[in-house]
């Protein structure tokens, strides 16, 4: 079961490398947090209820309910439904990322005796969709679909360390869990304002963005 929802959770980046719909992508993100609680649930064999509850509370809270909620608003208020522009066509996109999750397969099934104490499928998994989402931030031209692919990468992230610890400290499970705060509601409020200052939210708009000048 547990091996199932990681797989689970990897192809889910194809589905994002294949669609330029922003909405498809939130819903994602919803679906991968349900997906990251499911295999805490079923990955951790003890732990404590202050421990689920945190857990539960981050993924299933804020990665599938709070983010997806704010992003969401985010599209209808700049009426940016589509990242048609991408640097490479979505089939290319959708071509390579298939062959980095494959190769996240593979490295499942390879046996380093150095790295023992590392669940391999987790490893194998978190790597490949660490690498797709760092493929689709750069071809990617909406800074919301970034935003995106930020929190699947940090997603990814979460998902590596269960593989090296299946009980996380809470103290690290904080840390990541302010860093997409900080990285969802910032940037969420400069793509508002970059929408009300240009024809779109491009991330080629960040470039004109200059410092104001002031007389004393």
């Amino acid at each position: 079961m547990e091996n199932a929802l990681i797989i689970l959770f990897g192809l889910t980046m194809l589905y994002m490398a294949a669609t330029s719909r922003l909405m498809a992508h939130i819903r994602i993100l919803a679906v991968q947090g349900i997906l990251l609680f499911l295999i805490c649930y079923f990955g951790t064999e003890k732990t404590d209820l202050f421990n689920f509850l945190f857990l539960a509370f981050e993924t299933l809270i804020v990665k599938a309910l709070v983010i997806p909620l704010f992003l969401n608003h985010i599209v209808k208020k700049t009426h940016e439904y589509r990242d048609m522009e991408a640097n490479i066509p979505h089939f290319y996109c959708l071509f390579i990322s298939s062959v980095i999750l494959f190769g996240g397969f593979l490295i499942s099934d390879i046996n380093f005796p150095a790295m023992k104490m590392i669940n391999p499928v987790y490893f194998g998994v978190s790597i490949a969709v660490i690498i797709i989402s760092l493929l689709l931030i750069t071809i990617k031209h909406k800074i919301l679909t970034n935003v995106v692919e930020f929190i699947t990468m940090e997603n990814g992230i979460f998902l590596l360390s269960l593989s090296v610890a299946k009980e996380m400290p809470v103290i690290v499970n904080l840390g990541v869990l302010l860093d997409i705060f900080i990285a969802v509601f910032i940037l969420g409020l400069l793509v508002r304002q970059i929408n009300k200052e240009f024809d779109g939210i491009e991330v080629s708009h960040l470039s004109d963005l200059k410092d104001c000048e002031y007389d004393d």
